[in-house]
């Protein structure tokens, strides 16, 4: 059925950042006098469910996709292939997005804010602040629990000043205690079974830089070290699969140690495995690489971009 409303959404089977800020978003320009619903395409992640769950927060609508609207919003998406042909983007009017590399230009209608901050929802949360609005607790624990898990409880060096401003003015509405990042990060970290496939394919992202196409999975977890060591076998097939699935010509996991702050890269693919130690100055130890410090899936891509375009 045809709507009227705006539809804020973000990409298909989103994460936290994304979920988070298109739910506050619509809240502050409902706020704002404006005719907006949520709605999320796709399976959204564990940690999202984990926030809903725990603070009863009602989960925003599911959709199929985006045809029953004239007019999207898209916060914490910015291309195409995040959309899965899902969202017509002549229909979306505005875009709030964090990343470097983004499609913002195919959306020719869209106005976009493209800024880099740690999390999408940082932007969102300086919306409430700038035009003294004031926001739901709900919308408060969406976005600093999005802005946690995206700044790795701010030891990212994706995180900025703004993010911590952000989250300093958000708790003073949210009052999360001071543990509450371990509680968020310890119930995304269980891939016992078929959850650690699962969770591959769902945070699964790909990239066309130069002639290439470029599978990451990135995943984020307490016990990085200990998962790649005992599983790393298991990781890569699940890889090659997705590769031949696919058609890439790259293929990788970077597992995040949110306990460990450092990455565990994994690739059976020996030309992906040349490429990363030019880019990211490491050395691979069979299939799998430890550099010192973190580094998530945003970083990593410009990188690959100025090695495989030139640029």
């Amino acid at each position: 059925m045809r709507t009227d409303k705006t539809l804020v959404t973000c990409y298909v089977n989103p994460d936290l950042d994304g979920v988070a800020g298109a739910t506050a978003y619509a809240e502050f320009l409902n706020k704002k006098d404006g005719n907006t619903v949520v709605g999320i395409i796709g399976e959204p992640h564990d940690e999202v469910k984990y926030i809903l769950d725990r603070f009863k927060i009602p989960y925003p609508m599911s959709i199929p996709n985006a045809d029953d609207f004239e007019k999207v919003i898209l916060v914490d998406a910015s291309d195409l292939i995040g959309l899965e042909e899902k969202i017509a983007p002549e229909k979306v009017i505005e875009i709030i997005d964090h990343r470097k590399i983004n499609e913002a230009d195919k959306f020719v209608n869209a106005k976009a804010q493209i800024e880099l901050v740690g999390a999408a929802a940082t932007l969102v949360a300086e919306k409430f602040i700038e035009n003294e609005v004031e926001i739901s607790k709900e919308s408060a624990i969406l976005l600093l629990g999005a802005i946690i898990s995206n700044t790795l409880n701010f030891k990212g060096t994706v995180t900025t000043d703004r993010d911590r401003k952000a989250a300093e003015y958000l708790n003073k509405v949210a009052r999360l205690d001071d543990n509450f990042w371990k509680e968020l990060f310890t119930a995304k970290s269980d891939l016992s079974g078929s959850k650690l496939a699962e969770r591959m394919r769902g945070d699964f992202a790909w990239f066309v830089i130069g002639k290439k196409k470029v599978g990451i999975a990135q995943i984020e977890i307490i016990g990085a070290e200990k998962l790649v060591t005992e599983r790393g076998d298991e990781i890569v097939r699940e890889l090659e699969s997705i590769k031949l699935e696919m058609g890439l010509d790259l293929v990788f996991q970077t597992t995040i140690g949110l306990d460990e702050n450092m990455n565990v890269f994994v690739t059976g693919d020996a030309e992906t495995r040349a490429i990363l130690e030019k880019v990211l100055n490491v050395k691979f130890n069979g299939n799998i690489a430890k550099p010192t410090g973190l580094i998530m899936r945003k970083q990593i891509v410009p990188l690959l971009k100025g090695e495989l375009e030139g640029v």
